[in-house]
C-alpha cells in the first residue's frame, strides 16, 4: 500500500472522489490549488491528505472555533495529531501547544484568520517545516470583504513570507468573479483550478410565496421531516431566538445561534446540534461555514439569502451523507424591497450587493426547475430534476403581458411617485383614503385589475422586480418606478410569463397543542409495548395524521396490516379517545 492509500486509510476512508487525488498530488508537488467544490464534497480531505504526506505541518484557516474544535476532535478521535491555536486556550495550554509544535507532535494545526495574520504568529510559525495553508471557506474573502472578515483579505501575505509553501484555497461557491478575487487577493501563481459539479441531486428544493410563516414551518417540521435535525435561517440575532423560544415552548427542541453571542454559547450550542438528534438550530448566517455535521435533514430559509452564492452554501448543509434531504424558503414582495433597502444602505458595497440580490430574485421567480435555475448561475447546465415543487407542479405558467402592461401604465401616468401597494389599490378599485388623496379615482386604469387579487397582484410586482422592468425606491414607502427595459413589455414585444405559485400550507399551533398532549400518551405506549418496532418519525406522522383504520395506520408506518394488527387497537384508542369520531380495525 503507497502513501496516499495508507493517509486516506488513517483519515477513515477507502478510496478518493473526483478531484481529490489530482489535488493532493498537486499539493505535494509544491503547486498551489483552488478547488471548488459544493458543501459535503470532500475538500477537507484534501489538505488533510496532503497535509499528512509533505514534511511539515500543516496550518489549516478555519473561521469558526467552534468547527476548529469539532474537527480537531474528530480527527484525535482517528488517530491523526491535530491541534488548533486560539482564544479559548489558557496560557498553559498555549504553552504545550508550542512544545508539541517544537517537538514535531502536531501534523495539523487550525487557526482563525484574525490569529493568523497577527505579526508575532506568522514570526513564531517561520520557526517550523511548513507542509501547506489550507484556506477554508475561501470565499469569504469576496463576499463579505471589509464589512465581515477583513483579515481574509489580508492572507496575501503568507505568499510574501512563505514563498515556498504551497497554498490551498477551498470555496463552496462557483462564480467566475470569486474565483478571480480569490486567485488575486491570495497571490496564487500557477494555481490549479479545480472545480466539481455543484449539483446535490439528495436535496429536494421548495420555494413558496409566505403567508403565514409560522404556520408554514410547523407544517413542514410535522408532515415532511417530522423528528429530523435542521437549521432555519433568519436575518437578525432577535429573530433567531424569539423562533427558537418560541419553536422549543411548542415541544421541538431548539436551539439558537448568532454572532453577538459568547463564544462559550456558541461552542455549547452547536455541540449540542451535532450530537443531539432532532435538534433545530436557528440561526443567523454567521452560522454554517464549514460545518460537518452528517445528519441535517432539512434546512428552512425564513427571510432572503443575500445571493444566489450564499442559498446554495446554506441549502448544501443539509444532506452531507448523500441521503434525501429538503429545502424550504418562504419569501415574499416585501422581503424582496426590505432586503435591497439594506443593501442600498450599505455604502461602500450597495451596487454589487443590490446586483447579487438581483440575480437571486431571477433564480427565485425564474421559469422551470429549481434546480436547473440555480445551477445555472453557476454555469453548469443539468436536465431537470424532477422533483423540486416546480418539477412536481400540475399547474401551468401564465402569460400576463397585459396585466404588466396595466401596472406599467398605471406608474407613467402617476409619475413613479407612488408607492406599489397604493397602485395595487387603484387597479382594484379600492376608495381608500390614499387612493382619494391623489384623486385615483379618475384615472383610466381604476378598478381595471381586478382579474387579480392583491396577493396576485404583489406576484406580478415581484417578477417584475426581479426582471428589472421597474425599480424601488429606498425610501420606507417603497415608491415605483419604470425602467429603460419596460418599453419593451408596452409596446407588446416582450411577454411576461410568470410561473404558478407554490402556495405552502400551514398548520396551526392548536392543532400542534394536541398533538403534544397526544405525543407523551404515546411515548408512555410505546414503553408499555417495549417490543414495537416503531421509531419516533413513524409515531409523530401517527400523532399527526391521526389514522383511524388498520390500513391507514398500515400506510402511514410502511407497516404490513398484519404487523400493525396486534397494537392497532390499544394505539388508535389513545389517538382518538377525545375525538368523538368513530374508530375503525377494519382492515378495509
Amino acid at each position: 500500500m503507497n502513501l496516499k492509500k495508507r493517509t486516506l486509510s488513517r483519515l477513515g476512508h477507502t478510496e478518493y472522489r473526483p478531484l481529490q487525488e489530482e489535488a493532493i498530488d498537486a499539493l505535494c508537488s509544491g503547486r498551489d490549488v483552488l478547488l471548488a467544490a459544493p458543501t459535503g464534497g470532500g475538500k477537507s480531505l484534501v489538505y488533510q491528505a496532503a497535509g499528512l504526506i509533505r514534511n511539515g505541518v500543516a496550518v489549516i484557516v478555519s473561521p469558526l472555533l467552534s468547527l476548529m474544535s469539532q474537527q480537531v476532535d474528530e480527527l484525535n478521535k482517528k488517530g491523526i495529531r491535530a491541534q488548533f491555536l486560539n482564544s479559548t486556550l489558557n496560557p498553559g495550554e498555549q504553552d504545550d501547544l508550542v512544545w508539541a509544535l517544537r517537538h514535531k507532535h502536531i501534523d495539523l494545526l487550525y487557526l482563525s484568520p484574525e490569529k493568523l495574520v497577527q505579526p508575532s504568529v506568522i514570526g513564531f510559525l517561520h520557526s517550523f517545516d511548513i507542509a501547506l495553508f489550507a484556506i477554508d471557506e475561501a470565499h469569504c474573502i469576496s463576499q463579505w470583504g471589509n464589512f465581515f472578515r477583513p483579515e481574509y483579505s489580508q492572507l496575501g501575505q503568507l505568499k510574501a513570507f512563505f514563498p515556498d509553501v504551497p497554498i490551498i484555497a477551498l470555496t463552496g461557491t462557483v462564480d467566475k468573479e470569486t474565483m478571480t478575487t480569490i486567485q488575486e487577493s491570495l497571490q496564487l501563481h500557477d494555481c490549479l483550478v479545480m472545480k466539481n459539479s455543484f449539483d446535490r441531486a439528495n436535496i429536494n428544493i421548495q420555494i413558496a410565496q409566505k403567508r403565514k410563516a409560522k404556520q408554514q414551518i410547523l407544517y413542514f417540521l410535522h408532515h415532511e421531516v417530522p423528528g429530523e435535525t435542521g437549521i432555519i435561517y433568519c436575518r437578525s440575532r432577535k429573530k433567531t431566538e424569539e423562533i427558537a423560544n418560541w419553536l422549543s415552548h411548542l415541544g421541538l427542541p431548539s436551539l439558537s445561534y448568532h454572532a453577538a453571542m459568547t463564544e462559550e454559547d456558541k461552542q455549547r450550542n452547536h455541540k449540542t446540534f451535532a450530537e443531539q438528534y432532532g435538534t433545530i438550530m436557528v440561526a443567523t448566517t454567521a452560522y454554517g461555514m464549514g460545518i460537518d455535521i452528517a445528519h441535517v435533514r432539512f434546512v428552512v430559509h425564513l427571510d432572503l439569502p443575500n445571493s444566489p452564492e450564499s442559498y446554495f452554501q446554506e441549502v448544501g448543509r443539509a444532506g452531507r451523507d448523500g441521503k434525501p434531504a429538503k429545502s424550504l424558503l418562504l419569501y415574499g414582495l416585501q422581503d424582496m424591497l426590505q432586503a435591497q433597502q439594506l443593501a442600498a444602505l450599505q455604502p461602500l458595497a450597495a451596487e454589487k450587493e443590490i446586483q447579487h440580490l438581483g440575480n437571486l430574485f431571477q433564480i427565485l421567480e425564474g421559469r422551470g426547475c429549481r434546480r436547473q435555475n440555480l445551477l445555472s448561475h453557476f454555469d453548469e447546465n443539468i436536465p431537470a430534476c424532477l422533483h423540486c415543487d416546480r418539477c412536481l407542479s400540475t399547474k401551468s405558467e401564465q402569460n400576463m403581458t397585459t396585466t404588466s402592461q396595466k401596472f406599467l401604465s398605471l406608474i407613467y401616468h402617476t409619475k413613479g411617485l407612488q408607492p406599489f401597494a397604493l397602485l395595487i389599490q387603484i387597479l382594484l378599485g379600492k376608495r381608500t383614503k390614499a387612493v382619494s388623496a391623489i384623486r385615483a379615482e379618475l384615472l383610466p386604469l381604476f378598478g381595471k385589475g381586478k382579474e387579480l387579487n392583491e396577493v396576485q397582484w404583489k406576484s406580478v410586482v415581484r417578477h417584475l422586480i426581479a426582471y428589472e422592468y421597474i425599480k424601488i425606491g429606498i425610501s420606507s414607502i417603497f415608491t415605483v418606478q419604470i425602467t429603460e427595459k419596460s418599453r419593451s413589455v408596452l409596446q407588446g414585444k416582450t411577454q411576461i410569463i410568470i410561473p404558478s405559485e407554490h402556495y405552502y400550507p400551514a398548520l396551526q399551533e392548536d392543532q400542534l397543542a394536541l398533538d403534544k398532549v397526544k405525543w407523551h400518551k404515546i411515548l408512555a405506549w410505546k414503553y408499555e409495548y417495549g417490543k414495537i418496532n416503531l421509531s419516533d418519525t413513524q409515531l409523530r406522522l401517527i400523532c399527526l395524521h391521526k389514522p383511524n383504520s388498520i390500513a391507514s395506520l398500515s400506510r402511514l408506518t410502511g407497516l404490513s396490516k398484519e404487523n400493525v394488527a396486534d397494537f392497532s387497537e390499544s394505539l388508535m384508542k389513545i389517538i382518538h379517545e377525545s375525538n368523538p369520531k368513530e374508530v375503525s380495525t377494519s382492515c378495509l
